[in-house]
This record gives C-alpha cells, structure tokens and sequence, in this order.
C-alpha cells in the first residue's frame, strides 16, 4: 500500500488548472490521469505503509498542529520523468513548505519502514501537478507549454485543507483516491 499527504488548493485555483486540463483534452485528446485527484500541492509524495490505522492517527494530528497559510504559484512548468511528460504550476518555496516536507518525511521514517520516495529531501521540488500523460510520439503537454504567451502566473490561496491520498497498484498515476480530507488547524475529526 501507498499514500501520499498534500494540501488541497482553493476552488480558484481548483477552476483555473481544471479548465487547462479541459483544454488539453478537447485540443489533444489526453486522457484524466492526475487530475481524477482534486487539484493540490504535494507535501510528501507517494510513500509505503503498513497499517491505515496507524497512518490516520498520524495524519489526523498532522493536520490539527499545521496552521492555514499561504501559498503562491508563479509559473508554469514542463518536464518528462520516467516516460511521462507532466506539465504543472511551480509553487514558491517557503520556510513553512520546507519545514512541513521535512517534518513529514522524519515522522514518516518513524512510524513505518522505508517510506523514501524519489523526489523527496532537500531538493524536492514543491509543484501542482495539472496534468501527467505517457509520452509516445508527440509529448503534449510540452506542445502546450511551448504554445504559451507566457509561463508567468500570478496565483496565490490560503491552504486551508489537507488530503491523504491512498494508492492501491502500480502504476500510480490512475491508481489513487482521495482517502480523507481535513481542515488544518481542526480539532474535529
């Protein structure tokens, strides 16, 4: 089993990367793969866990200790990894995102074995994915970046809610669900 805990962005946001999806669908054709997932900015990427129970509690006091803030995307990206091409938002790196990644990564590593991920550390990239697709002949979503007036956006919201995701089989992209979703700062569980 895998999860996956990220915040939830508003419903602006949420609207602006649903209609690029929209577009890129009706333009080219691509399939709903990442965007089956309300849109978000990934604070720890797909880990493995052995216990659901175990995993709840912790997330469930995650989300109590974490305070609503601020978070900003200034542009658009393009990139392929392992055969997918993914085109997304880049999220401004702040101390509160550094610090949550981290944090989540060092509790994580108590509470269950080997839960690394590829991107994960001090390098890890903090992004809203709005769409991911197989790359075969032609990679879309580069066609799309590249058809841009410009890759600068101005988009900000107050991450409010956090998700954990659940991943049932390989591969992740098209095998997930939103497993729970929390206020932050919320003692109502």
């Amino acid at each position: 089993m895998k999860a996956a805990i990220a915040l939830l962005t508003d419903y602006g946001t949420q609207n602006f990367v649903r209609r690029i999806v929209l577009e890129l669908n009706r333009k080219y054709g691509i399939s709903f793969i990442t965007s089956l997932l309300p849109a978000h900015v990934s604070l720890k990427q797909p880990f493995l866990f052995i216990s659901m129970d175990r995993l709840e509690q912790y997330f469930n006091k995650l989300a109590e200790e974490i305070e609503p803030f601020v978070v900003e995307l200034d542009r658009f990206y393009h990139t392929q990894w392992s055969g997918y091409g993914i085109l997304g938002l880049n999220v401004r790196e702040t101390n509160t995102l550094r610090k949550l990644h981290n944090r989540i990564n060092i509790e994580l590593a108590d509470l269950f074995e080997n839960t690394s991920s590829p991107h994960d550390g001090d390098r890890y990239h903090f992004h809203l994915t709005i769409e991911v697709g197989k790359v075969e002949v032609v990679d879309v979503f580069r066609n799309y970046y590249k058809e841009l007036s410009s890759n600068k956006i101005n988009l900000k919201f107050t991450a409010r809610k956090i998700a954990l995701f659940y991943y049932d089989g390989e591969p992740i992209p098209g095998s997930f669900t939103t497993y729970k979703v929390l206020e932050l700062g919320s003692r109502r569980h």
